[in-house]
């Protein structure tokens, strides 16, 4: 079909893959530091360099946008984030990866949602509230989805109210389908799938980095049994 394959790379404060390929990359300030500017146009810039020096390294999809708040303060990536207010934080990452995207490059945010801590990642589980969480966590990639209209979103490592966030069905499509008319694809962060068939109804779109619940068995789950619906 003529469909390239997507070459990913991180890329919080700049291209994290460039020495394998014998290329510099620019090593940029913090998240944190770019959201103290309380500046647009800065945010935008630093999300086109980025996205320039992805494409030229052959690169076509981006894995930063990182837009989780700064709630826990000992969190050691809330250096990749834009702080602790959502409003900012949603307003700067949609600039950012509008100008990433304007490299033709697809711009992703994440880590979709309530990953607000490092340790045991893989295993907190969120107890938040829907409206505290549409007014706090969800507000900030609300904004950053709508005003980027970016091309991926990833879901993290955590449960949110006892779910996995790679098969939640309230947050990939109640809130990101539905009320916000995402119409990119999912992705799972590294190892965050747990499941075949309520990872996919849910709508997860892709598993990373391997096919230990999608690939074949998806295919073999979609023959034999009936996929929820969530029209």
């Amino acid at each position: 079909m003529g469909i390239p394959d997507l070459q990913m790379s991180d890329a919080a404060v700049g291209v994290a893959r460039g020495a394998p390929r014998s290329r510099y990359s620019t090593a940029l300030p913090s998240g944190v530091a770019e959201a103290s500017s309380w500046d647009p146009e800065i945010a935008y810039e630093y999300g086109n360099l980025i996205g320039t020096e992805l494409r030229d390294q052959g690169f076509n999809m981006s894995l930063g946008g990182g837009v989780n708040l700064t709630r826990e303060p000992r969190n050691g990536r809330t250096f990749e984030y834009k702080g602790e207010d959502p409003i900012l934080a949603g307003t700067l990452v949609g600039e950012e990866i509008k100008g990433l995207q304007n490299q033709h490059v697809i711009g992703n945010i994440k880590h979709y949602a309530v990953n607000d801590q490092e340790d045991g990642r893989h295993f907190a589980n969120a107890i938040i509230g829907k409206r505290s969480m549409q007014e706090s966590d969800l507000l900030a990639f609300q904004i950053g989805i709508r005003n980027s209209d970016v091309g991926a979103v990833m879901c993290s490592y955590n449960l949110i109210n006892g779910t996995y966030a790679c098969e939640n069905d309230y947050l990939l499509h109640d809130v990101l389908r539905e009320a916000w008319g995402f119409k990119g694809f999912v992705v799972s962060d590294w190892g965050g799938t747990h499941s075949t068939v309520k990872a996919a109804g849910a709508g997860l779109d892709i598993e990373m980095p391997g096919n230990d619940y999608f690939g074949e068995p998806l295919k073999k789950r979609f023959r034999t049994e009936r996929f929820p619906s969530t029209s």
